[in-house]
């Protein structure tokens, strides 16, 4: 059988990313398009098709082409696709274009009043588009690297099984990663916070980590959440899913969070290929 081509759609809220997304599968050999006219996407099939040197191709695609996209090329049985969504909150997107000093496209073509106006008409737009995705990423709290770091794992053809899982700490009042597919929340066990020694330590050092993990509410914790993450991470495999972001929250992301987000990406490595992400710890 015909080995399928590597065909990416890189959409999402304009300013989260995509820009940076493309730079990523340039590097990893793709052939990047970027905007391609909707009145070209079937022309474009067939010159992929008919060309056997386009074996990767990534395409970035603004959110009122994608479903046009997506309908023309979902059902070619000659490639397989993924559809990548990118997102971050209103804060991120609103801070990304006063440092960068571009302009919205809603606002180039006259669509939207203010900044403020074209991010929410995005988001409606953005909800079924989003639901048809294969991964969506919150790039709201990514720093570049691992924005880099977190699609490579995705892309990188290796002999590991294709379902990945990224654990992710975080602190609730910083707001919960847009990306979480669950969400388990530990702020019920004892907070080191209020221990002064213990303070300026977070899960990633030994000695807190040690705290956290010794009290008897962590280890019944563990128990019960292990057996369920077993159940639920097995089905999403079984399904099909590329991908599931487990996210762990505390307060301020820096001690219970950062432990538990330790202990279940060393545990799942040995079935899964895990990535592990500490959005709000100082260290």
């Amino acid at each position: 059988m015909e080995e399928k081509m590597e065909f990416v759609f890189v959409t999402g809220m304009s300013g989260a990313g995509k820009t940076s997304a493309m730079a990523v599968f340039e590097n990893l050999e793709y052939q990047c398009i970027d905007n391609c006219p909707i009145e070209l996407f079937n022309e474009l099939g067939e010159l992929f098709r008919d060309t056997a040197r386009y074996t990767k191709v990534a395409m970035a695609v603004s959110l009122n082409d994608a479903i046009q996209a997506i309908r023309t090329f979902i059902n070619l049985d000659w490639i397989h696709l993924t559809i990548v969504f990118l997102d971050a909150d209103d804060e991120a997107l609103l801070s990304r274009y006063k440092q960068t000093r571009r302009s919205h496209p809603l606002l180039i073509s006259n669509k939207a009043a203010s900044l403020q106006e074209a991010i929410e008409f995005e988001r409606k737009i953005a909800q079924p588009i989003e639901q048809l995705a294969n991964i969506s990423i919150d790039t709201g709290h990514l720093r570049p690297n691992a924005f880099q770091t977190l699609l490579e794992r995705y892309f990188i053809k290796g002999g590991k099984e294709p379902f990945r899982v990224t654990f992710e700490s975080f602190g609730y009042k910083h707001g919960i990663p847009k990306d979480a597919d669950i969400l388990l929340d530990v702020r019920f066990l004892p907070n080191p916070f209020y221990i002064e020694e213990l303070r300026d330590y977070t899960g990633n050092d030994k000695y807190l980590y040690d705290w956290v993990m010794e009290k008897e509410e962590t280890q019944t914790f563990i128990q019960v959440m292990t057996k369920t993450l077993d159940y639920l991470l097995d089905q999403f495999d079984q399904e099909g899913r590329m991908h599931a972001v487990i996210g762990i929250g505390c307060t301020g992301g820096q001690h219970r969070s950062v432990t538990l987000t330790n202990y279940f990406a060393s545990y799942y490595s040995n079935k899964y290929p895990v990535h592990k992400l500490h959005r709000d710890a100082n260290h």
